[in-house]
């Protein structure tokens, strides 16, 4: 009967030492015939339990505690969805700001997100949206996986290198930085397992990470030039979408560096404007007056790019030359009158050597029978062509063109004056006291080119043409070509010279308009 007594005690003493904590009604006192039980020893500052009784008594007051302790704590008053809202946790998810960042003009910063298709278009898009620091720049994740990808694409290859140049110096300087959303939310379900994720679906959740970082006020764009994606973009709640509208058209370097330069870039063999006037400087960067007067071959320029190119092929200093134009301007034309103009007349170089890259154009034709020259004929029968023409309109027999004596026909070449160069069987040879004329040099490569030029001796003139927006070699591009190692590698070479050509004529008014409309 005492240890009956005990263990009521005992239970009553837990519960009115736990009262206070928890905020519960006190437990009643005990009637007057229960006596009142002696204190259970403590150690350590915890209650000693000394049977399986007082354990039990003790588990369903602790239990007790916390439920009192569950009903009295105060409840959150804010609301989401009907449902009591959540306070995220420090290390769920970062807090947000409460106020946003003004602009001195009093606008709001914003935050853009770049989508592959702007940063290939134009690698300076970062600073341009960046606008001196007003607003942030960021890249998902999800666009470095695609440029790893285009990247061993030979047609694009060289859009992603230029990109890749962009956000690396970006990332460095502190002006680009790389998200990553969350993916679990795009977990689809086992029913339709034909349907995959896309790409764009991902760079939305890259974006959407930072809603959780940035000032409610300040908005979150996607920028980008794929449509569909700007849609997906809108209907995601959060988010806005914009149109790239700075792209700026890829051009080679061949396409930059026209030949003109600023008066305080000037580098050897490049021209100046003075006022309407254009004026040379040599290899020593001395200035000279550019004079129309020479005509070779009897041509006429039809502007004053044709008749600066013409100074540049004639300039017994400058072995090495390159035209870069469109198609029509006249580069063939005017080399092989030139050509002509130092081989015939003023007897510097003793023969002629054309060579042009073997590709077809549509679907390949096959094998073409006879031996190399017959193979070769169909791709220099333009040659044959500007070679007529040069002489009709002059009213002049080709008879040291044509293979026969007094021949006026031009079926055969004469091989002591003018020869084609097959780029298949040119290593190994040594050229001298030549004129040679690279045509179509946009469908060289790198390699290619290198052999041709290696193969170059004494008293020898080069002339390549080519035209970087026409690239029919299936694993050139309008960067990695021949024509634009050579501008970008001589550019400032005291032996080189380069040149584009303009003009509002050219071969003909269909071409005139196809040019214009860029068909």
């Amino acid at each position: 009967m005492a240890k009956k007594k005990v263990d009521a005690g005992n239970g009553k003493r837990r519960k009115e030492r736990a009262a206070p904590v928890t905020g519960a009604t006190s437990v009643p006192a005990p009637s007057a015939m229960q006596e009142e039980a002696p204190p259970l020893p403590e150690r350590n500052g915890k209650i000693k339990l000394t049977s399986l009784e007082d354990f039990e008594e003790h588990r369903q007051s602790h239990h007790a505690d916390l439920r009192n302790a569950a009903r009295t704590a105060p409840r959150p008053t804010g609301k989401a969805n009907g449902k009591t809202a959540r306070t995220p946790s420090a290390a769920s998810s970062p807090a947000r700001r409460k106020t946003a960042t003004r602009l001195p003009g009093g606008e709001i910063r914003k935050h853009y997100v770049i989508d592959t298709n702007v940063l290939l278009e134009d690698p300076g898009c970062i600073e341009q949206l960046r606008s001196d620091s007003e607003n942030a720049c960021y890249l998902p994740q999800t666009v470095l996986q695609e440029l790893d990808k285009l990247k061993r694409q030979p047609a694009k290859a060289h859009l992603v290198s230029r990109a890749v140049s962009a956000v690396e110096a970006a990332v460095l300087q502190g002006h680009l930085r790389v998200v990553t959303g969350d993916y679990q939310a795009l977990a689809l379900p086992s029913s339709a397992p034909e349907v995959k994720s896309s790409p764009d679906q991902y760079i939305i959740a890259d974006a959407r990470s930072l809603l959780a970082t940035v000032p409610r006020e300040e908005p979150v764009v996607l920028v980008s030039n794929d449509r569909l994606l700007r849609i997906m973009a809108d209907t995601s709640s959060g988010l806005r979408s914009e149109e790239y509208r700075c792209s700026i058209p890829f051009r080679s370097e061949s396409e930059r560096y026209t030949g003109f330069v600023p008066p305080a870039d000037v580098v050897p063999n490049s021209f100046t404007w003075e006022g309407a006037y254009p004026v040379f400087h040599d290899r020593s960067l001395a200035t000279q007056e550019v004079k129309f007067a020479p005509t070779p071959w009897n041509i006429v320029p039809r502007d004053v790019y044709q008749a600066l190119a013409m100074r540049l092929m004639l300039d017994p200093d400058i072995p090495l030359v390159s035209l870069q134009s469109t198609a029509g301007k006249g580069k063939t034309f005017l080399a092989l009158g030139c050509a002509l103009e130092m081989v015939l007349k003023e007897k510097r170089h003793k023969r002629i050597f054309i060579s042009k890259p073997l590709v077809e154009i549509g679907p390949k034709l096959g094998y073409l029978p006879g031996d190399l020259t017959e193979k070769t004929d169909p791709y220099m029968e333009y040659i044959v062509d500007l070679m007529l023409k040069l002489h009709n309109e002059h009213r002049r027999a080709p008879n040291a063109l044509a293979a026969t004596p007094n021949g006026t026909s031009l079926s055969r070449l004469n091989p002591k004056v003018i020869q084609v160069l097959p780029i298949n069987y040119t290593r190994g040879r040594n050229l001298e006291d030549c004129v040679v004329i690279l045509d179509e040099t946009q469908n060289l490569s790198r390699e290619d080119l290198r052999t041709l030029l290696t193969r170059m001796g004494r008293n020898v003139k080069v002339i390549c043409m080519g035209d970087t927006q026409q690239v029919d070699a299936p694993f050139n591009s309008p960067e990695n070509n021949g024509l634009n190692w050579l501008v970008r590698l001589l550019r400032g070479n005291p032996g080189y010279a380069h040149l584009v050509l303009r003009g509002r004529k050219s071969r003909g008014p269909i071409t005139d308009m196809v040019v214009a409309a860029g068909l």
